[in-house]
């Protein structure tokens, strides 16, 4: 994480004329992503692929890709793509799916009936434990988002907008009772910090009590889960003047968020404000690109390409495009060309050690592209960037309620 910090959230370059050059040079060489692996998921044209997730083990890895269909397929990834287990349990639509942090074989699933499910993929799949919120009466809230502790210790889920609130609910993974037992395992639950769905929660990464939500009203909201209220546990309320798509953790003290707008937005959490904030035109990366056509998948805080990265597309007459775009003078550049794409991109995922990024999308395909051999870089540092965003409109506000 601090190597991200001086990337990215600091920006600035130290490195001396000579070194600059070599790097200026191999962006403008546009250096290229090509297609390693590739799976059709499903024989029906209609079904294609929501989100994606996997593990960081190897040399083989594990990926869980969910489906339009509901149903989820757990594949191998090492020299080839070896489908191994299809779970097909869920009753509605999935809104995430994760593997445990500790655990390369158990899978949770969130659908948006409000139910959380552990799957053992050892045991073909078995649902071994749930967890929903049946306090009210019954009626289930339906879910919108969820994540898990590092520790694997907490699961929390967001829910729509529903009866007048918006609720994100916190079970506890370890109780007994969250097995598949008539019995409500509910720690709790804060409904007064969003006033509409909240899309996307996250814990950070190593902080076990720390996490950030993000909602359609436009909110990012850090709360201290080792407080005694809500009130008391809000430490920070950031407003995006958009609506939250997706979010994640830069640092220990920054955010990445994307917007349903299409805009990509750095958040300096201490003194609540974004210092880069891109627009859906800056996306276009030619004269082919028209903006309105371009969209954002999901920004990539890590260093396994040099440095962090967002993903990006652009349907035009030609096809679907697809790059990795870097952020370098106040601006976005390609940094990678990603070669054979054919689907418009609904989410993507690293892995590390590997440097393979898999994408899925509208075509219900499963890809997994590496860099060429002649294209490895031997500096995973490539402290590029400039410093961004210090002369750019800060007019937003922090506490908006």
């Amino acid at each position: 994480m601090s190597r991200i910090v001086e990337s990215l959230k600091k920006l600035n370059v130290e490195n001396d004329a000579e070194s600059y050059r070599q790097d200026n040079d191999r962006i403008n060489k546009k250096v290229e992503l090509t297609l390693s692996l590739e799976e059709r998921v499903s024989l029906n044209q209609n079904d294609y692929i929501l989100s994606v997730y996997g593990t960081q083990s190897e040399p083989e890895f594990r990926i869980g890709a969910a489906l339009s269909d509901h149903s989820c397929i757990i594949y191998s990834v090492g020299e080839s793509l070896n489908r191994t287990i299809m779970l097909d349990h869920n009753q509605s639509p999935i809104v995430g799916i994760k593997f445990s942090p500790i655990s390369k074989n158990v899978l949770y699933i969130a659908t948006n009936d409000g139910l959380i499910t552990a799957c053992d993929l050892r045991a073909k799949g078995k649902v071994v434990a749930e967890f929903k919120d049946n306090t009210e009466n019954g009626k289930i809230k339906p879910l919108a988002s969820f994540d898990l502790s590092c520790d694997e210790r907490l699961i929390v889920g967001g829910t729509e907008h529903t009866s007048g609130d918006a609720f994100i609910l916190f079970w506890d993974i370890r109780q007994s009772n969250s097995k598949l037992e008539n019995k409500n395992s509910l720690l709790g639950g804060y409904w007064e910090s969003h006033m509409d769905d909240i899309t996307c929660l996250t814990f950070h990464p190593v902080k076990r009590n720390v996490l950030v939500s993000g909602s359609t009203d436009g909110l990012m909201n850090i709360f201290d889960l080792t407080q005694s209220s809500e009130d008391l546990a809000l430490t920070c309320s950031l407003n995006t003047e958009s609506s939250v798509d997706r979010l994640g953790w830069l640092t220990d003290d920054s955010l990445w968020c994307t917007t349903h707008t299409q805009t990509l937005q750095l958040w300096e959490c201490e003194s609540a404000s974004a210092y880069a904030t891109f627009a859906r035109s800056d996306l276009a990366m030619s004269q082919n690109d028209d903006p309105d056509n371009c969209y954002l998948v999901r920004f990539h805080a890590t260093n396994a390409f040099g440095q962090p990265f967002v993903l990006a597309g652009s349907s035009t007459v030609k096809g679907e495009n697809l790059k990795c775009l870097n952020i370098k003078k106040n601006r976005l550049e390609t940094y990678y060309e990603i070669v054979g794409n054919k689907q418009i991109v609904r989410d993507s995922w690293m892995h590390e050690k590997s440097g393979s990024l898999v994408t899925v999308g509208e075509k219900g395909t499963v890809n997994i592209w590496r860099q060429m051999e002649s294209s490895i870089q031997q500096n995973s540092s490539h402290k590029l960037l400039t410093k961004i965003g210090t002369d750019r409109d800060r007019h937003h506000r922090t506490k908006p309620y």
